[in-house]
């Protein structure tokens, strides 16, 4: 390695610290602050940056309070977290349904020496199965 780099923006920056400045810098060409022509620019800058410095000197005359409403709404660097994805409220109460049918049809298998119909799980796999192609909003008639 050459030269050691000096000051608080000589560090190295990663992937998503390059796309990162980059969003920020389409945002501010969405928002007005740039031209196209700029941004164009700007980005091949921030795609080959290696240090923060660079990447601070790309954004360095766009307005600090822009800046920061900016970078309140993004989620940090290294986060992957995704969001999850909300359960509907009818697989609570279907989940306790099918545990309950299953105890139920362990207990009549014990009972009856293990032969029975099984006729009620066609008719819950025939909901369920419908409702797994529907979605779980309203059925379509």
């Amino acid at each position: 390695m050459g030269a050691e780099l000096q000051g608080p923006g000589g560090y190295r920056v990663g992937d998503a610290d390059r796309n990162r400045t980059a969003d920020l810098l389409k945002e501010a060409h969405a928002a007005g602050y740039l031209t196209l022509e700029e941004v164009d620019e700007r980005l091949g800058i921030a795609l080959a940056a290696r240090t923060r410095a660079e990447l601070d000197r790309l954004v360095a005359d766009l307005p600090p309070e822009w800046r920061a409403g900016q970078d309140r709404d993004r989620p940090p660097a290294g986060s992957t977290a995704r969001p999850r994805r909300a359960r509907p409220p009818e697989a609570d109460w279907l989940v306790a349904l099918l545990v309950v049918l299953a105890a139920c049809l362990v207990v009549l298998a014990v009972v009856t020496r293990g032969f029975f119909f099984p006729w009620p799980l066609l008719w819950i796999l025939f909901v369920v199965g419908r409702r797994g192609r529907a979605g779980w909003g309203p059925p379509r008639w």
